[in-house]
């Protein structure tokens, strides 16, 4: 009973911060506000992409900080500094400001990328509950999922009186109940152990994480799978001017994004039910979920938007369950380096996307954009199914894990 009630606590603080941290008042306003003080659509782009830059860049400084002062502090640092983003447009609204700002936010996203998804996994594993890992994961983006959904009622509260100073207040509050549910979860016992160990020994634990990473073909080919599916089939920035171009009216776009979001809590919610199928049906699965863009990209129309939803049910499942294999393969002592080494893909590949979306909307319409990734993203299923196969069929055949035989130290050793 004790037990269970541990992991009860343990979850509930841990979905309660996702939830929070994406409950964001000003997202459907602060792209607006910028706008309103002379940013043009390319100097929002620009800024857009400063925000996976920001993230890029910070990412070893903040895995360092994470040796240093925890998973948790590094959490908390990192929620802090998304705040101090809000209040720093708000205070200078101009091209600098709203440039630190976004780059001070990368800090977050950082931080949120390597510590926070430690905590999830190391806190169950330490539970020993790590068998419903894909599960949790499932549950905790539908719990970030529903927290932006509310996020876009932000735009509500003006015609409550409030102006954006006020929005901006509130949101750096709900910031603070982030906080509140993080600072409250608990840690295994053994992590400040490790912590100590490591934080003088860095850098060498850092260049043992990568050579690992880059030398242990299931660690690495996972990690080239997930990030491509994961970014390529990323329309949510998009889905308004889509809904506009195949024509939906202005006043009902916003029923396009509620759709989309509610397939990718569909496909979350039930991931974890086929996390033991074999790695053939999870990789021909990307290729169907792939030709589901490309026939919505053919079929062009508000009839044919249910194709789109398809492909994100299946990319939302696949996404939970090709992440999850891939952490099931890390090795404790270096999680947080391989991790950084994956946001920093992450936000790479990211800025790819937008390039390759951006460079269909050019040829004249976003449907180009849409047949285009769904092209790449058959094409990647194709790869791993003649590529990777079987070779890292982890839950059928756990003497496949690399690290028993690959790893140069045991924990006990940093």
């Amino acid at each position: 009973m004790k037990k269970k009630s541990s992991l009860r606590r343990f979850l509930t603080n841990i979905y309660l911060h996702a939830f929070f941290n994406r409950l964001m008042m000003l997202s459907p306003l602060y792209a607006i506000f910028m706008q309103e003080h002379g940013m043009t659509d390319m100097q929002l782009s620009f800024l857009f992409i400063l925000l996976s830059v920001g993230t890029f860049c910070m990412q070893i400084p903040t895995t360092w900080l994470m040796n240093l002062i925890g998973q948790k502090n590094t959490v908390i640092v990192g929620q802090l500094a998304k705040a101090a983003a809000f209040a720093l447009w708000l205070m200078v609204p101009n091209f600098w400001g709203f440039a630190v700002g976004m780059f001070i936010w990368g800090i977050q996203y950082a931080a949120h990328n390597v510590a926070y998804e430690s905590i999830i996994y190391e806190g169950l594993r330490a539970r020993r509950n790590h068998g419903i890992y894909a599960r949790v994961l499932g549950t905790r983006y539908n719990f970030s999922a529903v927290g932006a959904a509310l996020s876009s009622c932000g735009s509500l509260l003006l015609l409550l009186g409030l102006d954006y100073a006020a929005i901006t207040y509130i949101s750096i509050a709900v910031l603070g109940l982030s906080i509140f549910f993080i600072a409250r979860v608990k840690l295994p016992a053994h992590s400040d152990s490790h912590r100590t160990k490591r934080k003088a020994r860095f850098m060498t634990v850092f260049k043992t994480g990568t050579r690992i990473c880059m030398r242990t073909p299931c660690i690495f080919l996972m990690m080239v799978l997930t990030l491509v599916v994961s970014n390529i089939c990323y329309l949510d920035d998009y889905i308004s001017p889509i809904g506009i171009e195949i024509g939906l009216p202005l006043a009902f776009v916003g029923i396009a994004q509620f759709f989309i979001m509610g397939c990718t809590i569909l496909g979350q919610t039930f991931a974890y039910r086929f996390k033991s199928v074999p790695d053939w049906i999870l990789y021909t699965t990307i290729c169907v979920a792939g030709l589901s863009y490309v026939m919505f990209s053919i079929f062009y129309s508000v009839s044919g938007l249910w194709l789109l939803g398809l492909g994100y049910v299946l990319f939302a499942g696949i996404y939970v369950l090709l992440y999850s294999r891939f952490q099931d393969f890390l090795p404790t002592s270096y999680r947080s380096v391989i991790l950084s080494l994956y946001s920093i893909g992450d936000n790479m590949i990211y800025v790819i996307t937008c390039l390759l979306v951006g460079l269909g909307g050019s040829m004249g319409s976003w449907r180009i954009s849409v047949l285009l990734l769904g092209a790449i993203l058959v094409a990647t299923g194709l790869w791993a199914l003649l590529v990777i196969r079987d070779k890292c069929a982890l839950a059928h055949n756990p003497s496949l894990r690399p690290v028993k035989t690959l790893r140069p130290a045991s924990d006990d050793m940093i």
